[in-house]
């Protein structure tokens, strides 16, 4: 299944996170990694960082797929 691009990005506006902020909770490094995830550059992502990405936006990793 693929990430739900639109959902990743809705859920971190809605908890008012910059990008930056939304990637160091993860813990997945720089603003532009979270950037390139969101904007659909890198969709090969692992099930631990797509687990980290959904830990860091109180949700479900399976809420974030298609």
């Amino acid at each position: 299944m693929p990430l739900d691009l639109e959902k990743i990005r809705a859920r971190r506006e809605k908890l008012g996170m910059s990008q930056q902020e939304a990637a160091t909770k993860a813990g997945i490094g720089s603003r532009q990694r979270w950037n390139d995830i969101e904007a659909g550059r890198r969709i090969n992502i692992t099930l631990e960082i797509l687990e980290r990405i959904a830990s860091a936006l109180g949700c479900k990793a399976k809420d974030l797929l298609k």
